[in-house]
């Protein structure tokens, strides 16, 4: 756990390319839900112990905007006042819009944003046909399909839908080596590891992506750590 809570304090320092000149972000964001209406939102560092503000503004009739200067790519998380409600945003250079789709939030408009959250939408979307393998075993069962059908069958349907997400990832990771997000996703997977096993360990997906990171990625302090501790060094 020590490891980890150390992971996640340097998840700002990954999460930060520097830059040479100061840039800017404007965002301005929507929001359906009434009860949001004259809260604050905040922007906060993802991990660690710094809690700091880095931006704020209030929500009036729906909608809110923020500018600032920003003179590095931060991944931060935007809270809706204190219901606890938050979504990720990459904080780069350009105008980002926030906005509230049926109760889900979407951010758009700069490059990183967009990659992220396409990349999520398609998880999400594979994950909810994962989660629903329950709600269709029962379906079938009432149907009346044979124990051993329903296995097979679903069980293909599973080792489908994992193989497509692992996949999905991979690929993911892989496309943005060079960013922040790739980096980030990464951390993310070498966490899951460590909370799904209780001890620093790699995946087959793991050691796929670390066996074809280029030289810069590996010689990142946090998978460096994550990848020695794994060796047992």
């Amino acid at each position: 756990m020590k490891f980890i809570l150390h992971i996640v304090s340097g998840m700002l320092a990954v999460l930060t390319v520097l830059s040479a000149c100061t840039m800017n972000y404007n965002i301005t964001g929507t929001s359906m839900q009434s009860f949001y209406d004259g809260d604050m939102v905040y922007l906060r560092p993802i991990g660690g112990a710094d809690t700091r503000v880095v931006d704020s503004c209030k929500i009036l009739h729906g909608t809110f905007t923020m500018t600032g200067p920003v003179d590095s790519v931060m991944c931060v998380r935007m809270f809706f006042g204190n219901s606890g409600d938050n979504i990720p945003i990459i904080l780069e250079e350009g105008n980002i819009k926030v906005v509230d789709l049926n109760y889900a939030m979407k951010v758009e408009g700069t490059p990183l944003n967009d990659t992220f959250y396409a990349f999520m939408t398609k998880r999400d979307s594979l994950m909810f046909l994962l989660q629903e393998l329950p709600r269709k075993e029962s379906k079938m069962i009432l149907d009346g399909y044979d124990h051993d059908e329903i296995l097979r069958e679903l069980g293909e349907e599973e080792g489908e839908l994992r193989i497509a997400i692992d996949k999905l990832e991979t690929d993911f990771v892989t496309s943005n080596f060079d960013n922040v997000l790739g980096l980030t996703y990464f951390l993310v997977l070498c966490d899951n590891a460590y909370n799904q096993f209780g001890f620093p360990t790699t995946t087959p997906q793991i050691d796929e992506i670390y066996g074809r990171a280029p030289d810069a990625f590996k010689e990142n302090k946090d998978v460096k750590e994550y990848m020695a501790l794994c060796e047992g060094k």
